[in-house]
């Protein structure tokens, strides 16, 4: 049986292998931890490993004995150069099945960080019952509804209803929902499959 350990480690490391001090799973299998735990943010979710430092570096399969405990800089670094497709497609097996999701685009506030740079799109389809991320894409001169298509192919929706907005609820979305065995529903009235 794969663990949540081992789907971890297959994600690809995106440091050199000069700048591997922790290995990648056993940072990301604290913060995964620290998320269970009810942090929500970066450095919320470092100082609950922070504060249990001895217990996990002393636990083997996290890979972090020997090495002491990651600073909150390293674990910074290491998530800005993530591949955060990745890491759902490794993790994609262990969320929970819901039988509603729904998907969206923001613009995130306060997501620019130079003059002249546009804040950061995403697209984001998250289960209606416990509010999970099932998947997220960043748009980079792509629509919402393009992108909303090429999730699909990449996410099962096979006996769920799938919440849009207006924007995405076109004739070709809702006829890829309904290939795949899916329903779909927008914000005024729910659309049942053929």
């Amino acid at each position: 049986m794969r663990t949540v350990l081992d789907a971890l480690r297959q994600v690809p490391d995106p440091r050199s292998r000069r700048g591997r001090v922790y290995p990648l799973h056993g940072i990301l299998a604290v913060l995964l931890l620290a998320a269970m735990h009810g942090e929500t943010s970066l450095r919320g979710m470092w100082q609950w490993g922070k504060r249990r430092a001895r217990r996990l570096v002393g636990y083997e399969p996290l890979g972090l004995w020997g090495s002491g405990y990651p600073g909150l800089s390293t674990v910074w670094t290491v998530l800005q150069r993530l591949d955060a497709e990745a890491l759902v497609a490794a993790l994609r097996p262990f969320l929970p099945q819901e039988a509603h999701v729904m998907i969206d685009g923001k613009v995130l506030r306060g997501s620019k960080r130079a003059a002249g740079e546009k804040a950061l799109h995403v697209l984001t389809m998250a289960g209606q019952q416990l509010g999970v991320v099932c998947a997220q894409r960043r748009l980079e001169g792509e629509d919402e509804l393009s992108a909303a298509l090429a999730m699909l192919e990449e996410m099962p929706v096979e006996g769920k209803v799938v919440s849009v907005d207006a924007g995405i609820l076109k004739a070709a979305f809702a006829q890829k929902v309904v290939e795949k065995g899916g329903a779909i529903s927008d914000s005024s009235r729910r659309i049942s499959r053929a």
